[in-house]
């Protein structure tokens, strides 16, 4: 039997207050909710959350993942774009750079 290497993607999770997503089995009561430091990328559907530097940790050693980079200010604003070059979230102030960036990654961050 193979293990799947991708990590389980539970229920959704309010991160409007960039806190660490981390919910062992999908119990709210069992939530971390600590400041994030971390922004992950789980898979090339754009599906993203946050994470604390233990549950950082678990996740790298555990599953794989398509990008991550430190908590940023652009991340989880509304429109911003995940720069995959850079390892970044960024809210582009013009509508060439957001075809740009859209080009690059194609990839929201919200």
């Amino acid at each position: 039997m193979t293990m799947d290497p991708f990590a389980p993607l539970g229920r959704f999770v309010d991160d409007q207050q960039r806190l660490c997503n981390y919910s062992p089995g999908d119990t709210p009561s069992a939530d971390c909710g600590t400041e994030a430091t971390w922004h992950v990328m789980w898979n090339v559907a754009a599906e993203v959350s946050f994470a604390c530097d233990p549950h950082m940790d678990r996740a790298r050693s555990r599953f794989v993942f398509v990008d991550s980079h430190p908590v940023g200010p652009d991340c989880g604003m509304p429109g911003a774009l995940w720069d995959l070059e850079h390892q970044r979230c960024v809210y582009p102030d013009e509508a060439a750079e957001r075809g740009q960036y859209r080009a690059e990654s194609d990839a929201l961050c919200t």
